[in-house]
Formats: structure tokens, sequence, C-alpha cells
């Protein structure tokens, strides 16, 4: 049977990293592409501009309802009780104002709203300053989330640390993750442009994301080594509890998105950096054709990963599983 509380922690998940990402993919790998390259085709750049926007418009919309949805499915859970019933006795008001997840719900629908509003009012031709205050909102929001999950449980120095690798996964997680969904936005819309320079840009913006990627991917691996430290306890539990088997196929799944991302890496962009100076254009437009769907296959398997997150999230760790037994 299908738990209510893992789809509705997935579909925050999935919101939340796709804010995160669409607004760091614009600072660290788009914005600067627009002003490195002088020829950068202006209707191309306020068209990404305004997708982004609705993008990260529609995923906030999303985080906010599904996080009503996780705060109130919750407090039905901890009381024993009909959703309804939590409602009307208080118990979801007692976990907003009384728990630390209820602090941190409220911490995070104030950035929410924060982000929303700048979303909203932003110039067209933002500074720097205002993406990097975008940024660093958008890392906030989706770090925040390591308070939500098992290791804001973590009690004593040693909490601090599982804390601490969870901040980073989450934030290079919606680095990675979310910033796929732009990068294929813009290279689609580069791919339909007449500009003669598109498929330099593409390239550009390509390694951009690929350099970025590897640093994210890097932080991934190491904070992921951390966090199974402290919730499988041992490789016997990886295979012995339920909360290891669903750790096994996330790491699974992660291992085939690096593989797609390497293949990128070592043949998709070499061969756009040589066909990007020719003249054969349909070349041109196969080559990112064929990232756009590596990017999009990625992010498919990526959404598979954060519905193994939502399902690890109501599953007992694999230590504490381990030390019930004995």
């Amino acid at each position: 049977m299908i738990d209510l509380l893992a789809v509705v922690r997935a579909i925050h998940f999935a919101s939340t990293v796709m804010v995160a990402g669409a607004l760091l993919f614009a600072y660290c790998v788009a914005e600067p592409a627009f002003r490195t390259v002088a020829y950068a085709p202006l209707r191309v750049v306020q068209a990404f501009r305004a997708r982004l926007s609705v993008l990260l418009l529609v995923s906030l919309a999303f985080a906010m309802a599904s996080g009503a949805g996780w705060l109130l499915l919750l407090a039905a859970r901890i009381g024993d009780q009909p959703l309804s019933e939590a409602i009307i006795n208080g118990m979801a008001w007692l976990v907003l104002t009384q728990t630390r997840f209820g602090i941190d719900w409220q911490l995070r629908l104030l950035l929410a709203a924060l982000l929303v509003a700048y979303v909203l009012l932003k110039p067209q031709t933002a500074s720097r300053r205002h993406g990097l205050f975008a940024s660093a909102l958008g890392i906030a929001f989706v770090a925040s989330l390591a308070w939500a999950g098992h290791g804001g449980a973590t009690s004593g120095n040693a909490g601090y640390v599982h804390a601490a690798a969870d901040v980073f996964h989450l934030s290079a997680a919606g680095a990675w993750l979310g910033g796929l969904i732009p990068l294929v936005l813009l290279l689609g819309l580069l791919r339909r442009s007449d500009e003669p320079t598109w498929a330099m840009i593409a390239y550009d913006v390509t390694r951009r994301f690929s350099n970025f990627g590897i640093i994210a991917v890097g932080t991934v691996l190491m904070s992921g080594m951390i966090n199974t430290w402290f919730l499988v306890g041992g490789t016997a539990n990886l295979f012995s509890t339920e909360y290891g088997k669903l750790l096994q196929l996330k790491i699974a799944l992660f291992v085939g998105m690096v593989c797609l991302a390497a293949a990128n890496r070592l043949h998709l962009m070499p061969l756009l950096s040589n066909v990007a100076k020719t003249v054969a254009l349909d070349l041109k437009s196969k080559t990112v054709r064929r990232l756009e769907r590596n990017a999009l296959l990625e992010l498919s398997i990526g959404l598979v990963i954060i519905c193994v997150v939502g399902m690890l999230g109501v599953t007992p760790p694999a230590a504490e599983a381990h030390v019930h037994v004995h």
C-alpha cells in the first residue's frame, strides 16, 4: 500500500530541489554565460528568464502545498487520528508551534514567501547581487530539509556532524538535479534560435554546468557516505533491513545518473565543441538534442531517487531497526 506521507514528502523534496537548482543554474551557469558571450541572442535570454520565472513560481506553489500536506499528515500520524480530527482538535497547531519540525516548517514558509516576492518583483536586468541573494535563499530553502528527516533526530555532537552532512547533501543534490530542467529549457531555446552562434553558447552553458556538476556529485558522494554511516550502522544492515534495501536502490540509481553525466562530459561535450565551429547545422542540432535527451533521462532517474527518499523518510533507519531487533 502506498504511504501518502511518503508521496507528499517526495513531492515536497522534488519541488524544493527544483527551486534551489533553478536559482543556482541561473546564477552560476546561465547568467555568466550570457555576460561572457557577447553574441548571446537577446530573444533567447529574455525567453529563458521568463520560463525560469514560471518554473520557479510553479515549483514554489507545489512546495508550499505539499509542505502543508506534510505538516497535517504528520500531525494525524503523531496523534494516531484521522486528518480532520488532527486539524479540529489542535494537534496540527501543536506540531506547528511546539516541535522542531514545526519551527523548521515556519522558517521554510518564510523562505518560500521571500522567493515568491523575489520572482515577482525582480527587475528584468537583475544584478549579480540580486542573483547571489536569490541563490542563498534557494540553498537555505533546500538545506533546511535536513531538520525534517532522520538526520535532524541524531543527538549530541554526532547530531551536528549528521546535520551538516545532510545540509551539504541536499544542497548539492539540488544544484545538480534541480539544474537539469533549466539546462534542457536553455538548450532547447538555443537550438531553435536562428542565431549563427547558438551552438557556441550551448557548448559554453553545457561546459559550465558540467564543471558545476562535478563539484555537486563529489559533495553528494562524500556527504552520502557520512549519512550512510549514521543511518545504516554496518554493511550487513544494507541487506537485512528494509531501509538498507531502499538505500541500495538509491545508490544504484545514483550510479546510473553519474554514468549519464560522464557520457555527456566525455563524449557529447567534446563533440559539440568540434561541431559548434562548423556550418553543419544538422549535426549541431543532433548533438544538442542528444544532450537534452540525456539530461531528461538524468532528471527521470533523479525523480525516482526522490521517490525513494520519500519512502526512506518514513522507514526506520537500518541502524535503529538493528538495535530494536537485538
